[in-house]
């Protein structure tokens, strides 16, 4: 072997230097990966929300005119978990097999990698209590400008809060905490690990930062059914945040606080809504509850149960001022 097979290539490397004998895909071909990788992981997810479906009450009728809302979050957990996992594990075997690339160069990198995913656990938790403490803000100084259903968040005073502590709501919600830091941590592997690395090593730092954060967005435009202006407002607040956890991994020169902190920051945004319905239905199981939490996290519930208004501002305004916060850090350090 020849002394300049040894030598790492001269792109830039965001995380970790890339083998001597790895390659570069092209910028421009990342979203067709991305997407083609998308439709093939969701290959289990849509025969497995077929077949419960065909086994439930309306069918698949329901499905089409429900959407996920019709399926039980039974059936949803375990489909989430498996298409996340299958996506981000076709990424690796693409950075592996093609782009011959070690783990490090996406962001794994050993360097007190423990302690920064714990911290980032706290840190998932942190962001949506403090986005909940300024819409909290925002209802106290406007109340018109928060819907109805997002202003009191203390339950109904016939709440039964021992629902909380069964075994059917831990059980569902530790499966849930589990499913989301594999959901969330996966994003982070795909959009944090490997895409902004792909292209940092073609255009360098700046624009794998924002190329990354859009692209980010751009995969949730499935709000857009709950309307353009949702939808577009929706998609800038996804398009924000992913801004702010690419900041985080890049400051961290790795993904692993991101994919805690995005983990459990989807898991917190699920898990307290799923509980306050509980305690206002406690009839109902929390399966069944969880379609309908979903749904609404995720902007699928539709143009009729949706609302346009200034509280749509409070994520991305959140997360732009803490990318801000971010940058200027950054910015300190390298001075």
């Amino acid at each position: 072997m020849t002394e300049q097979a040894l030598i790492p290539p001269s792109w830039q490397a965001l995380y970790a230097p890339w083998a001597p004998a790895s390659r570069r895909s092209y910028g421009w071909a990342t979203p067709f990966i991305l997407i083609l990788t998308y439709a093939i992981s969701a290959i289990p997810l849509v025969i497995l929300m077929a077949v419960a479906a065909a086994g439930a009450p309306g069918g698949l009728e329901a499905v089409t005119e429900q959407g996920e809302a019709a399926v039980s979050g039974d059936v949803l957990l375990p489909g989430i978990l498996m298409q996340f996992a299958l996506w981000a594990a076709l990424i690796i075997v693409w950075a592996k097999a093609f782009e011959r690339r070690s783990f490090a160069s996406m962001g794994f990198t050993a360097n007190r990698w423990l302690a920064r995913y714990l911290r980032g656990l706290a840190i998932g938790v942190g962001l949506v209590v403090l986005l909940g403490g300024v819409m909290a803000a925002l209802t106290a100084i406007a109340p018109g400008a928060v819907p109805e259903e997002m202003r009191d968040m203390t339950g109904p005073d016939d709440a039964d809060w021992a629902v909380l502590a069964g075994g059917a709501f831990i059980g569902f919600a530790l499966f849930a905490i589990i499913t989301f830091l594999i959901q969330g941590g996966a994003e982070e592997v795909i959009f944090r690990g490997w895409l902004m690395s792909t292209l940092t090593a073609r255009w360098g730092a700046v624009a794998a930062i924002i190329g990354s954060s859009v692209i980010f967005g751009a995969f949730h435009l499935h709000v857009m059914v709950s309307g353009v202006a949702y939808g577009l407002m929706a998609v800038f607040g996804i398009a924000a945040t992913g801004l702010f956890f690419a900041l985080y991994a890049y400051a961290e020169r790795g993904v692993w606080g991101a994919a805690a902190a995005h983990g459990t920051f989807n898991a917190a945004a699920t898990l307290m809504p799923l509980a306050m319905m509980q305690v206002s239905e406690p009839d109902r199981t929390p399966g069944d509850l969880f379609a309908e939490v979903l749904e609404r996290a995720t902007g699928m519930a539709g143009v009729e149960a949706t609302e346009v208004g200034p509280h749509l501002l409070v994520q991305p305004a959140v997360f732009l001022i803490l990318s801000l916060i971010v940058f200027l850090r950054l910015r300190a350090r390298k001075a």
